[in-house]
């Protein structure tokens, strides 16, 4: 290879090199976004009063978020799907989110 094609193959290479130091900023910029959001998410729910509703109907709670999060994540269901782990402590009780967050791709990716 003559040294003009190891000029250009390098300012190629470099190029290719800044592309993707530029990209895992981004994806750790959207990963750290989109776990904020998820976080507000949580305090958001847990601000929420629960119901004097049956704990029967109670219990159906976290089913049902189940169905409306992997709805809302349907458009992105390729890269991640939104989750929380909701508990209503008894009727009228204190609403407690112990998890929420992202599984997926994203979620696994080591940015």
């Amino acid at each position: 290879m003559d040294a003009e094609m190891v000029k250009f193959t390098k300012a190629l290479e470099k190029l290719c090199v800044d592309c993707g130091g530029d990209v895992k900023k981004l994806l750790v910029s959207c990963k750290n976004s989109i776990d904020s959001r998820m976080g507000k998410l949580k305090d958001d729910m847990e601000r929420i009063p629960a119901p004097n509703s049956p704990e029967a109907e109670l219990d159906k709670v976290q089913d049902e978020l189940n169905a409306i999060l992997k709805k809302a994540s349907s458009r992105f269901a390729g890269i991640c799907t939104m989750g929380v782990a909701i508990r209503v402590d008894k009727p009228g009780g204190k609403v407690s989110v112990p998890a929420s967050g992202v599984s997926g791709p994203l979620a696994l990716a080591q940015v």
